[in-house]
């Protein structure tokens, strides 16, 4: 009983300057971390942080500061989706997670090719076929493994880009 008596009072002593900390900031960060460009007086700076170190990493490449925190992803999106094309392509993609199947509707008239990427998480190449012009495609991927996937849909010079689960 007696040591029950202490633990319990260890615990109550120690847990007060915890809950008294009134400069507690919390801050959340996708699974990729998060990057912006600050220009202050003439100079660029990169800001990026992730999860996974508490302090900053700082590192100057020609005169220029970049700060990192953490290890930073990859930004697969940045390597799949192309600049000049605008991301307004409207489709449906079902079923979603799929087996061995992926159908594509388009909510919007097609004029010209449709092209269609798949790739893996860490922005590989899994497929790629150029289509005639239509308002369904249906296409075959139970050759993938289990996992999630990006597709890219290029048509009527608008992309469209979602991720997919193969079951």
């Amino acid at each position: 009983m007696m040591k029950l008596l202490l633990l319990v009072s260890f615990c109550c002593v120690f847990q007060q300057p915890i809950f008294s900390q009134s400069n507690l900031v919390r801050s959340t960060t996708g699974a990729s971390g998060a990057s912006e460009e600050i220009t202050n007086g003439g100079n660029t700076y990169v800001i990026q942080q992730s999860i996974g170190q508490p302090s900053v990493i700082g590192t100057t490449v020609n005169g220029d500061y970049i700060f990192r925190q953490g290890f930073i992803q990859p930004n697969v999106l940045s390597k799949i989706i192309e600049k000049n094309i605008p991301l307004n392509l409207q489709l449906t993609v079902y079923p979603n997670p799929f087996v061995e199947q992926i159908s594509l509707v388009f909510k919007e008239d097609i004029e010209g090719d449709i092209h269609i990427t798949v790739f893996n998480m860490l922005g590989a190449q899994m497929f790629s076929k150029s289509y005639r012009t239509n308002q369904q495609i249906d296409i075959t991927l139970g050759w993938l493994s289990t996992g999630e996937y990006i597709l890219k849909t290029v048509a009527n010079s608008k992309q469209f880009i979602s991720k997919i689960i193969k079951k």
